[in-house]
């Protein structure tokens, strides 16, 4: 569904769907009173419009690479940039299966290069390698095929848990590397 900003002719679905557009413009607005975090600020939370149940495939030469999936989704008519709400990113390998997931409170996604910057209880899930990564801010560019963090981070492989000031991955998660690190929680090796 999509909701345009303006007169109630805008609006399909009558008043629940009315009342559904008031209640994220009112969360987005609660949102801007707190303290921005790594520029995400909601200060624009007047959209455009706003859909609700998104989900996007990102191809890269024909071949899915990843489906980013939100509760809802802010856009702005001047804007290649949205604000996703409730997300969550899957990353497959070339032959389809999921490689990894993404979840976060909300994201910044830029429709023109598919990149995406998650944001507020972000964690990566790297099932193949028993591995989860938490953070506040984690980046996501299918151009570059990378994932990053400029801020602290928390890795838990396997019964070890590590904390780094940052993170740098390829998109494969062949190559994760922290900078800053510290033992938190590892059992005796």
């Amino acid at each position: 569904m999509v909701t345009r900003k303006g007169s109630p002719r805008g609006f399909r679905g009558g008043w629940s769907a009315r009342l559904a557009a008031l209640a994220a413009v009112a969360a987005l607005a609660c949102l801007s009173d707190t303290e921005d975090t790594a520029g995400t600020g909601f200060g624009e939370a007047s959209a455009d419009d706003v859909m609700y149940g998104v989900s996007h495939n990102m191809t890269k030469d024909g071949i899915r690479e990843a489906r980013l999936e939100a509760d809802s989704m802010l856009m702005w008519n001047d804007s290649t940039h949205t604000w996703v709400m409730q997300m969550t990113l899957r990353v497959y390998n070339d032959q389809g299966g999921q490689r990894a997931t993404i979840t976060a409170d909300r994201g910044r996604f830029d429709m023109s290069n598919n990149e995406l910057m998650a944001v507020g209880n972000a964690v990566l899930t790297i099932p193949g390698q028993d591995r989860e990564i938490r953070t506040e801010v984690l980046n996501f560019s299918q151009q570059s095929e990378r994932v990053w963090s400029d801020v602290t981070v928390v890795m838990r492989e396997g019964d070890c848990e590590i904390e780094g000031d940052r993170l740098e991955s390829d998109i494969s998660f062949d190559q994760v590397r922290l900078w800053g690190t510290r033992e938190r929680d590892c059992p005796e090796r």
